[in-house]
């Protein structure tokens, strides 16, 4: 199974924007790996590959794991058995943010699995993705 999910909000002070794509299978418990290399800009036909290397793509790799295992400890038990594979992260140089990957991988993972968590998280008044507990 696959989901995407784009954030992408324009607020008065700021704009804020990260696509995340999930592959969901089986698995004996939760589990998340990140497969994908971290694009730069909106859409692909945009996007410059970020070095493998780079602390910025890096920081935004672990972003979607966090992302993806926030998602699955918000589900119900019978629902985590899955494996996780975050297959494409897209962010945009001046327009993602602290939260932004997090936000976009915990909404295309439960859209892959067509489940919703209990309480979800939001973006606030000024963009900055807020997660409940």
């Amino acid at each position: 199974m696959e989901g995407t999910h784009r954030l992408s909000r324009q607020t008065a002070r700021w704009s804020r924007y990260a696509q995340v794509t999930v592959h969901v299978a089986a698995a004996a418990g939760p589990a998340v790996r990140v497969v994908a290399e971290v694009s730069g800009g909106r859409g692909a036909s945009f996007g410059i590959a970020v070095g493998a290397g780079c602390a910025e793509a890096e920081r935004f790799r672990e972003e979607a794991r966090d992302g993806a295992r926030y998602a699955l400890m918000r589900l119900p038990e019978e629902a985590r058995g899955v494996l996780v594979s975050v297959v494409e992260i897209v962010t945009a140089p001046a327009d993602t943010g602290p939260g932004d990957v997090k936000f976009a991988a915990a909404h295309a993972v439960w859209r892959a699995l067509g489940r919703e968590p209990d309480r979800w998280p939001w973006t606030g008044e000024d963009g900055d993705p807020v997660f409940p507990s």
